[in-house]
């Protein structure tokens, strides 16, 4: 995502590699953008909100320098979280596409997935039905033998 060097000032150096990145992106890299730069924007929402609590305690104005400048960042986490999260949405989307032009959308995947589990049922051979465990049912498996002798 590319940002302006005024944007660029209010971030620091690990902040500011984090949303200098360019794709394309892997959908792993993705998943890790997203996750970090939404506990970023988080973490700053959490700030500007203590900020404004704070600055109310001490009879200032609620929007002091240090508060401006967290709700910018703020912003503009959210503004490469929705950024990074319509990419994933695109990549998913040609995925799907993808897999429907292969033959191997959802409802194939899931029909062969189906197929292949009742085949396997009836080629296993059925299997007696485990006794109980405890004394109680080996007293009970023990009736059912003499009853049948």
């Amino acid at each position: 995502m590319r940002i302006s060097p005024a944007q660029a000032a209010l971030l620091n150096a690990r902040e500011r590699q984090l949303l200098d990145t360019n794709g394309p992106y892997e959908i792993r890299q993705l998943v890790s953008l997203i996750k970090r730069t939404r506990e970023l924007r988080d973490k700053q929402r959490d700030l500007a909100q203590r900020h404004r609590i704070a600055a109310t305690g001490r009879s200032q104005s609620k929007d002091s320098a240090a508060v401006v400048r967290t709700r910018q960042k703020e912003q503009l986490f959210d503004k490469a979280l929705k950024h990074y999260q319509a990419h994933l949405e695109k990549l998913d989307r040609e995925c799907d596409a993808a897999m429907d032009e292969l033959g191997m959308g959802k409802q194939a995947a899931s029909t062969k997935r189906r197929t292949a589990k009742t085949t396997h049922k009836a080629a296993a051979p059925a299997k007696p039905a485990k006794a109980a465990k405890g004394r109680a049912a080996g007293k009970a498996q023990a009736r059912l033998q003499a009853a049948f002798r």
